[in-house]
């Protein structure tokens, strides 16, 4: 059984990315973004990244702090 994935030619992997799966194959000529998470395969040409979203949720009614003093 194999236990690690398969890079082909011209493959760049910037650092702390992460593939996984003995099945795994990285097509040739492709580009793997520093911190991917992979457990499948990749076909050639292709452009692999991680994308934060970034949520931002409105509040209609914002609680004042109270006003104290020490």
């Amino acid at each position: 059984m194999k236990r690690h994935p398969t890079v082909e030619d011209n493959v760049v992997i910037y650092a702390n990315a992460t593939i996984l799966g003995g099945e795994t194959v990285i097509g040739h000529n492709s580009v793997i973004g520093g911190g991917a998470w992979l457990t499948q395969s990749v076909i050639p040409y292709s452009l692999v990244y991680n994308s934060v979203d970034v949520k931002v949720r409105t509040v209609k009614n914002f609680v004042q702090p109270h006003d104290f003093v020490i």
